[in-house]
């Protein structure tokens, strides 16, 4: 236990550092792109984006499945089976990157389509596609694979520090190419420079610190039955993840033009860029809960549950309200009053993110149990409703029928369904109770970030001033709010929390 706590610790440090730093240059690179080209190249760059996220479907969330069945063999120090493992997922990447690119070779002809029209873009969009292609090929074919392997491992952190550091060098590289050389072309050359640069360090960075754990030998037929099982349930995941995030802006572009797809990109950076927070302790947790699964009681793992999901509204519900009550301001002064929705279309990015957020320990301890199998017929019914959705609210409502969409299947079909199966298939008991506590806890966003909305709106300031002073008020407000209430209705769980949190800062 307490190595497992100690690489949680570490992970979540490393990530919560990560997601400081790079979300910034992010924000500013994509800035320098408005300023110095216009608002369609960003919107360009997001249908390119949602395009290849399309085509990494053939990833079919090997690499997720890869981790669950390391778990084991790490626990048993099983070196011959982790070989036949990584050797196996190495080939399977090979496979899947040459696709990729094959893929994207039959679409080309067809990037009109998708892209329409280009209004200020002047570089030849075919040549760009083409970069953004090379881009994610390489992703497969180097050295992708091992990133499973830190990741079972619980030392996401060392991988973190290594992409944050090309992170910040490839952003630095690519303002110099915008600002400097105006040249879209090197921008996105850089992409692929980096890319390649991250991945061949990281095989370096495994061979030194792991150099036990290489590709060599074969899978057994059980654990490629286990794989091959728990995959046909992650395809149909990622697909259904896939028409959540990406056909968005594609959509968009085809009812509405590239314009408001750039602009839905900006509100997407932040929507992320908090999401970001939420992953990291998602990613963090994950391998440690997977490894007390294979240790510990069910008992345990459900008192676990129930203290990470205390400890997580109480990030959720600071996160929310401070999304609610700063998006709009900060996205005056980062794009401009020209560039900002309504504010209940930005409401309903905040609720998208709440759904989200509150969803993600569940999700921790359901990818942690490789449930994937199980839960393919929850995941294709969310996906072929949130297509149809996305497509018709899209035709008659427009934007907001589009962001509507994924947000109704999203707690219909997902949240519901999977929690369901997770309490089925290995807590047993306990659902009600788990479902009453998320009723309170929800009961406790919605009164602090309707306070915190309704405060900071009354402040008069704007620009950078106004931004501090609603922080301030937002910050005062959740301090003073959400400890009182979450004390006042779920004081049994607080001892513990606190224990939990005292054992996680000793390790």
């Amino acid at each position: 236990m307490e190595s497992r706590t100690l690489n949680s610790k570490r992970n979540i440090i490393v990530g919560v550092l990560s997601n400081c730093i790079m979300p910034v240059f992010a924000l500013i690179v994509r800035s320098a792109i408005v300023k110095y080209f216009s608002v369609e190249y960003v919107g360009l760059t997001s249908v390119f984006s949602s395009i290849f996220q399309v085509m990494n479907l053939a990833e079919l969330g090997f690499s997720a499945a890869i981790i669950v069945n390391l778990y084991k063999p790490l626990k048993d120090n099983d070196t011959t089976a982790i070989r036949g493992i990584l050797a196996y997922f190495r080939r399977v990447y090979m496979i899947i990157g040459l696709l990729i690119f094959a893929a994207g070779l039959i679409i080309a002809p067809f990037l009109r389509k998708f892209v329409g029209n280009t209004g200020e873009i002047s570089e030849n969009i075919y040549i760009l596609y083409f970069i953004y292609l090379l881009d994610t090929t390489i992703r497969f074919t180097l050295f992708a694979y091992k990133e499973a392997l830190f990741n079972a491992l619980q030392r996401l952190d060392i991988t973190k520090i290594l992409y944050v550091i090309i992170y910040i060098i490839r952003n630095c590289l690519q303002l110099i190419a915008i600002a400097v050389f105006k040249s879209f072309y090197l921008y996105a050359i850089i992409m692929i420079f980096t890319t390649a640069v991250y991945y061949v360090s990281l095989n370096i960075l495994s061979a030194k610190k792991f150099g036990q754990y290489y590709p060599e030998g074969t899978i057994d037929a059980v654990t490629r039955k286990s794989i091959l099982e728990k995959v046909i349930g992650l395809a149909i995941s990622r697909i259904v993840s896939t028409t959540r995030n990406s056909f968005n802006p594609i959509i968009i572009t085809a009812y509405i033009g590239l314009h408001m797809a750039g602009q839905y990109s900006n509100y997407c950076a932040i929507f992320n860029m908090v999401i970001g927070f939420f992953l990291i302790i998602t990613k963090a947790i994950q391998a440690s809960i997977g490894n007390s699964i294979v240790s510990e009681t069910v008992e345990k793992n459900y008192n676990d549950l129930t203290k990470m999901e205390f400890l997580q509204n109480i990030f959720t519900t600071a996160c929310t309200a401070y999304l609610i009550s700063l998006y709009q301001p900060f996205m005056k002064i980062w794009m401009g009053k020209d560039l900002m929705f309504s504010e209940p279309v930005m409401m309903l990015f905040v609720l998208n993110f709440y759904i989200i957020a509150m969803s993600e320990v569940r999700n921790a301890f359901f990818s942690a149990l490789g449930y994937w199998g199980k839960a393919k017929w929850i995941f294709l019914i969310e996906g072929v409703l949130n297509i149809i959705l996305i497509i018709c609210l899209g035709k008659f409502f427009g934007l907001v029928g589009i962001i509507v969409a994924p947000i109704i299947t999203l707690f219909f079909i997902n949240y519901i369904g999977i929690t369901n199966l997770l309490f089925k298939e290995y807590f047993g008991a306990g659902r009600k109770q788990f479902y009453f506590n998320r009723i309170i806890y929800t009961f406790i966003t919605f009164i602090t970030c309707a306070v915190s909305y309704y405060f900071c709106r009354l402040v008069p300031q704007e620009g950078i001033t106004g931004i501090v002073i609603r922080i301030v008020v937002c910050t005062l407000i959740v301090v003073v709010l959400v400890p009182g209430m979450m004390f006042l209705l779920k004081r049994k769980y607080l001892k513990e929390s606190v224990s939990f949190i005292k054992q996680i800062m000793k390790a």
